[in-house]
């Protein structure tokens, strides 16, 4: 009897112990400094890459890895690249102007991950042509350059009405 309880004490130690140390991570609070360079890495991407098209500035917004879950699809700097070279071959393309809507924003360790809305406006000669949103999410992460963003998801919002 007295091994047996010996034996449940040594158990349950172990396994809060256990709990206690395997815990993955939990949010911590963005400082308004962090909050900023989230912002500016965020805005930057889609005005230099995504309206921009210039594939130069990739290794400035993405990790060598990044990848875009874009509406069921798997996107990377290549495939991005290749999307790029396409738009800049369309004469008298529209201007994409992007406009995000902050939701969240919380820090995993040293990464940041937020979600937002991006509202995304294309003009030509001063009237818009086009508008669209999405919903989507960003993972920050470090690297010795600076922030770069290593995965996003987007989803596309269809227009109501």
């Amino acid at each position: 009897m007295l091994h047996r309880s010996i034996f449940c004490v040594c158990f349950l130690s172990l396994l809060f112990s256990c709990k206690k140390t395997t815990k993955i991570s939990s949010s911590e609070t963005v400082t308004t400094e962090e909050r900023q360079i989230a912002e500016t890495l965020i805005q930057g991407a889609f005005d230099n890459l995504w309206s921009g098209f210039d594939s130069t500035k990739i290794e400035n917004y993405h990790t060598d890895d990044f990848i875009i879950l874009e509406n069921g699809e798997v996107w990377d700097n290549q495939r991005i690249k290749v999307f790029m070279k396409k738009q800049l071959a369309i004469e008298n393309r529209a201007v994409r102007t992007n406009k995000m809507d902050y939701i969240s924003m919380e820090k995993y360790g040293q990464a940041i991950y937020m979600s937002y809305f991006n509202f995304a406006t294309w003009t030509q000669k001063d009237s818009i042509v086009g508008t669209g949103s999405w919903l989507e999410s960003a993972l920050a992460v470090p690297t010795p350059a600076g922030f770069r963003l290593k995965k996003m998801h987007s989803t596309w919002i269809p227009k109501k009405g």
